[in-house]
């Protein structure tokens, strides 16, 4: 974690916790999810399927890019970097003011 610092605590659910992270290197804002879970190997984390469907569907609009995956081998933990939204899906879908068309469901 010495390529990011760390600013801020985003939200925290069972399996893991999100945090708000600036580079080192370009000073860019990043989400970083730290798992709770610890991981044995590499092949491990490898075959997450939420690393492996990301992978696969970067890139596209509508998916959040999964920007580096850090693993630390002696301590078994895991850290996802994602670019960094305005907001999560559940504060988007409350804030609407209208409802969909139907004709766009």
């Amino acid at each position: 974690m010495r390529k990011y610092r760390l600013i801020a605590k985003k939200g925290e659910g069972t399996f893991s916790e999100v945090l708000k992270a600036q580079s080192v290197k370009n000073g860019k804002c990043y989400a970083i999810k730290c798992m709770k879970t610890h991981f044995t190997s590499i092949e491990q984390v490898n075959n997450l399927r939420e690393i492996q469907a990301l992978r696969r569907l970067s890139p596209h609009p509508n998916v959040v890019q999964l920007e580096e995956v850090l693993y630390d081998k002696p301590t078994g933990r895991l850290a996802l970097v994602f670019e960094l939204m305005d907001m999560n899906l559940y504060e988007l879908i409350r804030g609407r003011r209208h409802h969909l068309d139907p004709q766009l469901v």
